[in-house]
């Protein structure tokens, strides 16, 4: 190399961001990252849970709006590609996708009810001193339950709500609907049942036979069309804004080492953006708003769900758009040649140590299970789908579960958000193939940890692992297993622009937004395989529409997550943030045990890409 070339190599090697560009940056990714986990972990337990879409068509919506994914990611990756603005190839998309990614954000949320509660669905049991002699009336509801047939009558002379004189439903003084009682009679003798336990299982048959109607037709077909497209047009627009998000890290800065801090703090700030994960959690505080307004349980649900997402997501659209403003692209691509889609294509899987790194991230989807999975067992197992009444007991704080709730927050956002900060670190001092081998391998063990651990402590007991031993292990794991994956989000976007470099290098092209298109794609891919799994496991338990309807009602009647239905749906869903997920991770490490990149053939390739920009430079100066 001459010393001319070295020295101009020097004078930009710091041609980078400054500390405004890039607080402006992170502040649109963690706006961008609430959207995400929105979308991610709080739309599937709408669909499931609120508007009651059967398991598996919620599986099929998400697996095939991935396989579009396929061929709409890099075709999303070329198109940035060949951008050419005044303001670079990623600014402008960031400019202006928040605004749109705002609508269809909230679309999906604007979905009917696959399972609808009729007037039968608010009946209890009366209390035994208020039977009376069985009366005939048209009002006479019939079951049979195990050969024998039993008679149901309204106390209160009318199965619909109860309602004051303009029509309102009416509720007590905390919002909640006044449910109208049933009696129970024997059809043999017309005599009232005695055994309260007997009584309450039939009542329970009776509100699963005749407590929710089933869209069929028509009107089935459209709410799943719904939920399918809005899903779809969510994953193109927003693609539209991810691509070009961690695309312009790489034009950021020539800078390797600014290039990882950007990269690791990117990363740091996407788990902060799981303050999107508490959308599931905070919409039942909203519900009381609706039910005032005369809404039953079910629809005040939906309704407070539709009112948080916009509110939510408006914010952090606001968020997002900061990343625009503020970032300015300081490698240029103004003189890069452009390739068809079926060019890029080609380049993608010829380019070796990124086509190991995307296979690698398909086989780790089912990590994706966390996220999709996190908000069904956090509300039901840890909340008994009811944080309200958990968390207050006697109208006083339950302080003893609020402890332990945070010391399983922490171990998990400690290891997902924290342990990833020391990457840099790591990388200085270890090959980064090392470092991801590692915690892809060493990350599979805690998680199949947190499924045996289930198992073997107080499985099917009403407190479960919710006490203090329990909740310390399980924050222990969940720290360990958040670690590795935290890490190696990190790693996996630091190895994709070294190998943007790399084709660089070998090409001349910087394929920016084809490369992080396959980040993109291996997240999304990730969460529709993931959804495939979850919902296979949920159709073979039987955790799926009327059947979660049903068990949201036994739940507001007194009943226990953690012992319902034997405890099979609990185990079920520990089952599912486990076992596939260590398998993944195992997996994971097969096509990267022999990357193709080490780290001193990448300082290699970047040193004289410097130099040949800087030479460039230098001759375009003299000329």
């Amino acid at each position: 190399m001459s010393k001319k070339i070295a020295a101009a190599a020097t004078a930009v090697a710091h041609n980078t961001y400054t500390k405004k560009e890039l607080a402006g940056y992170l502040t649109g990714l963690a706006g961008q990252n609430i959207i995400y986990n929105i979308i991610a972990t709080g739309l599937a337990f709408y669909f499931q849970s609120v508007i009651f879409i059967p398991a598996i068509a919620c599986s099929l919506i998400f697996a095939l709006a991935r396989v579009w994914d396929a061929i709409n990611d890099p075709m999303m990756g070329s198109i940035v590609d060949k951008t050419r603005t005044k303001w670079g190839k990623c600014k402008p998309y960031l400019l202006f996708i928040p605004g749109v990614i705002l609508i269809t954000t909230i679309l999906p949320f604007l979905n009917g009810m696959y399972a609808e509660p009729n007037e039968y669905h608010n009946v209890k049991l009366a209390a035994q001193d208020s039977y009376v002699e069985y009366v005939e009336s048209d009002l006479t509801r019939e079951l049979e339950y195990n050969g024998v047939k039993y008679y149901f009558v309204p106390v209160n002379g009318s199965w619909d709500y109860q309602k004051d004189d303009s029509g309102k439903i009416l509720v007590d003084e905390n919002n909640n609907i006044i449910k109208n009682e049933v009696m129970i009679y024997t059809a043999d003798d017309k005599a009232p049942l005695t055994d309260t336990a007997l009584a309450e299982t039939i009542l329970q048959e009776f509100q699963s036979e005749l407590g929710f109607v089933k869209k069929t037709g028509g009107k089935a077909a459209i709410i799943i069309a719904w939920a399918a497209i809005s899903y779809v047009l969510w994953g193109m627009t927003y693609t539209i804004g991810d691509i070009p998000l961690w695309g312009v890290t790489s034009l950021m800065t020539e800078d390797q080492n600014d290039r990882a801090k950007v990269l690791t703090l990117a990363r740091a700030v996407a788990n902060v953006g799981m303050i999107g994960t508490l959308f599931t959690m905070i919409a039942p505080s909203l519900q009381g708003i609706f039910k005032a307004q005369g809404m039953d349980e079910a629809h005040s649900l939906r309704a407070a769900y539709i009112a948080l997402a916009i509110i939510m997501t408006l914010f952090a659209s606001i968020l997002f758009e900061f990343a625009g403003v503020s970032v300015k692209e300081k490698v240029s691509t103004a003189n890069e040649k452009t390739y068809t889609i079926k060019e890029n294509f080609k380049i993608m899987f010829g380019n070796k140590p990124f086509r190991q790194i995307l296979i690698s991230g398909i086989l780790r989807s089912p990590i994706q299970l966390l996220g999709i999975v996190a908000m069904t067992l956090i509300m039901y197992y840890f909340f008994n789908n009811d944080i309200g009444a958990t968390l207050f007991v006697d109208n006083a704080l339950n302080v003893s579960l609020v402890l332990k709730i945070v010391i399983l927050v922490v171990g998990l956002f400690g290891g997902m958000i924290g342990f990833p900060l020391f990457v840099p670190k790591l990388i200085g001092k270890f090959e980064k193939k090392s470092l991801y081998n590692f915690f892809t391998l060493v990350g599979a063990i805690p998680f199949a940890f947190i499924f045996i651990f289930y198992m073997l402590y107080r499985r099917g007991t009403a407190d479960g692992l919710v006490t203090w031993f329990g909740m310390i292990v399980m924050s222990i794991l969940f720290f360990m297993a958040g670690a590795s994956m935290g890490s190696l989000n990190v790693l996996q976007s630091v190895m994709i622009a070294d190998c943007v470099d790399y084709e660089e290098y070998n090409n001349g092209i910087r394929p920016d937004g084809v490369f992080f298109s396959g980040q993109s794609f291996i997240t999304k891919l990730s969460a529709g395989i993931a959804s495939l799994i979850s919902g296979a496991v949920y159709a073979f338990v039987g955790f799926s529409d009327k059947n979660i309807a049903l068990l949201n009602n036994a739940l507001i009647n007194g009943d226990n997550f953690k012992t319902y239905n034997d405890g099979k749906f609990a185990a079920a869903i520990f089952f599912l943030v486990a076992i596939p997920p260590a398998i993944g991770m195992a997996l994971a490490a097969i096509p990267t045990l022999k990357y193709a990149l080490s780290d001193k053939e990448h300082t290699r390739i970047l040193d004289e890409l410097i130099a040949k920009r800087a030479q460039n430079s230098a001759d375009e100066n003299n000329e």
